[in-house]
């Protein structure tokens, strides 16, 4: 977690601790370039997101319909990605379905959605996960794109 420390003389110290969640990192780096406004997805795609890339994901909105249509997957994101047909019970507990239920949030607040959750899959892990979504824009106005970081861990 990104904080702002005082030394015992009540001075800052020289190492900064920096951000440790991938989500919170992404978004971040998003709100640098955002300024205010919707960023296009070529904008976002051309941040450096480092060791943090096969956490994301962007999916069109315009070419989505039942399911998002992805045009990035991080192999990261890809563990989380588990296909099932529409009316299965197990669709329910994936952690990317659960990630693009709030696409919607995200597209009509024209704002960054960040959640967490803890879910029990289909074998019975659970999962602790977080997510955020950020929205983008390729006429500046309407919201076309999601970008977005996912992360999860056992518990």
């Amino acid at each position: 977690m990104k904080t702002d420390l005082l030394d015992a003389r009540g001075r800052k110290p020289s190492a900064r601790i920096t951000e440790r969640r991938v989500t919170e990192r992404v978004r971040n780096k998003w709100a640098r370039i955002a300024k205010g406004r919707l960023p296009s997805l070529k904008e976002i795609e051309a941040i450096n997101f480092g060791p943090d890339h096969p956490y994301c994901f962007a999916v069109d909105l315009r070419l989505s319909d039942i399911f998002p249509y992805f045009l990035f997957m991080g192999e990261a994101v890809l563990r989380y990605s588990t296909a099932y047909p529409m009316g299965d019970p197990r669709r329910e507990k994936t952690l990317l379905d659960t990630a693009m239920a709030k696409m919607d949030e995200a597209a009509l607040s024209r704002a960054p959605v960040d959640f967490c959750d803890i879910k029990e899959l289909g074998d019975g892990r659970r999962v602790a996960f977080r997510v955020v979504l950020l929205p983008a824009s390729e006429n500046g106005t309407d919201v076309t794109h999601i970008f977005g970081a996912a992360r999860g861990r056992n518990v």
